[in-house]
């Protein structure tokens, strides 16, 4: 049980990092959007999982001498994939802003990428104990989610962001590019699920704990980083945005950037860990516990920006009961934690 206590704690402090990553795009002026977010990934996606990895153990590179071809399929697939959607999720974080952005893509992310492992590789949970808690638990997710996004439909229209034409067809691609960055999520859980046997053939090897945990996310995210990166690139190459590197604030600005890399890439390590704790059914149990954090958090910040500020009540209402049942999902999910050793 204890390992189990450590486990959801690990995925409660991941989720509220992870929710609050893009905080820094807010102050990163002069730099425009590819800039900001092509410094993050470069910390986020690069740096920071070969350091850590290395650090932890260097030994972990005679396991990747030993990685399966399908696992490595898998991983370039998904990890590509997975590149593309936080492309579109960058750019739509910028249109529809972090509390509805947040919720479509982790929304999406949370319900196919716990529903994937389940219902594909643990068929025979479904029906158990642990399997219908997180069921319960996504049932409210997704009662929240919907009830987040009509408050948004509502809070845009009442902002007469849907007044013409050209801004209600932005509104839309926005939520487009967060679908699309939301089945890229389910898509990095399931690769995750798909590949743990690197995760058990570097712990039978004496590799260190923590570093079979994360040993797929270096290479994975090195993949993600070729898609991903090159869009940045080529959006800075076509907005003449390369300059804007050497520009005052510059500096303070590349502090912005790992900063978002380490409150990005810190919790996928902790939530690496707490699958590890948990078992077989990690990427089952822990992954809706560490997306509806993500949730919460995002739409704390949404708020404390004041995002809502100039809604009516009902829609603030709206907004608040769909909070009130991921609160809920995150009871719901932590409870079916703890019964994974029963």
């Amino acid at each position: 049980m204890p390992s189990v206590l450590v486990a959801i704690f690990y995925a409660i402090f991941a989720g509220i990092m992870n929710g609050s990553f893009a905080l820094p795009t807010k102050y990163s002026q002069p730099w425009r959007f590819e800039n900001i977010w092509f410094g993050y990934a470069l910390f986020g996606f690069l740096i920071l999982p070969w350091v850590t990895l290395f650090l932890l153990d260097p030994r972990v590179i005679t396991i990747y001498h030993l990685m399966p071809t399908y696992t490595l399929f898998i991983i370039l697939l998904g990890g590509v994939s997975f590149g593309i959607g936080q492309a579109c999720f960058a750019r739509a974080l910028e249109i529809i802003g972090f509390g509805l952005g947040f919720v479509i893509n982790i929304g999406l992310g949370t319900g196919l990428g716990f529903l994937l492992p389940l219902v594909i590789l643990h068929p025979e949970q479904i029906l158990s104990p642990i399997g219908l808690a997180t069921l319960i638990g996504t049932v409210f997710i997704i009662i929240g989610l919907l009830l987040s996004f009509k408050a948004g439909q509502q809070r845009d229209t009442a902002l007469q962001l849907l007044s013409k034409t050209s801004s209600k067809a932005q509104y839309h691609a926005g939520v487009l590019l967060s679908i699309i960055a939301g089945l890229s999520s389910a898509g990095q859980n399931f690769t995750f699920a798909l590949t743990g046997n690197m995760q058990q053939i570097a712990l039978a090897s004496g590799i260190h704990s923590l570093a079979s945990a994360i040993i797929i996310w270096p290479v994975f995210l090195l993949c993600s980083f070729i898609a991903y990166g090159g869009y940045m690139l080529y959006s800075q190459a076509k907005n003449n945005s390369f300059k804007l590197y050497i520009q005052p604030g510059s500096g303070r600005n590349w502090i912005f950037a790992c900063i978002m890399g380490l409150l990005w890439y810190v919790p996928l390590v902790f939530y690496s860990k707490s699958s590890l704790l948990i078992g077989k059914l990690g990427p089952i149990v822990v992954w809706p516990l560490f997306m509806v954090l993500i949730i919460l958090a995002s739409n704390f910040w949404g708020w404390r920006h004041k995002e809502w500020e100039h809604c009516q009540p009902s829609i603030k209402r709206k907004a608040l009961i769909a909070i009130m049942a991921l609160i809920v999902a995150v009871m719901v999910l932590a409870y079916s934690a703890t019964l994974s050793l029963g």
